[in-house]
């Protein structure tokens, strides 16, 4: 279980499905404010999120982006849910 000391877990929901789940090292989103990423420890966070691109930095040093439409990332005990309306 190397990979679960240097990651996080990641839930990525549509109203129609369970987009992604799984490990990853890092997650950049479009926060209302502006862009933001999250890594490892974060501390508890809820945000807005605008429509926009969103980034995973997945545990094998590879990445996985997207659009997705307005929605929230809720980050807490290295666990991350991502809500959104629709992603592409």
């Amino acid at each position: 279980m190397a990979n679960s000391e240097k990651g996080f877990q990641i839930e990525i929901v549509t109203p129609q499905q369970l987009y992604f789940s799984g490990e990853v090292l890092s997650v950049t989103a479009p926060g209302e404010l502006g862009q933001f990423q999250i890594l490892k420890n974060h501390a508890p966070l809820l945000s807005a999120l605008s429509s926009g691109k969103v980034k995973l930095g997945l545990a094998d040093r590879s990445e996985k982006s997207f659009s997705v439409s307005d929605g929230f990332l809720e980050v807490s005990g290295n666990k991350a849910i991502l809500l959104t309306e629709s992603i592409s």
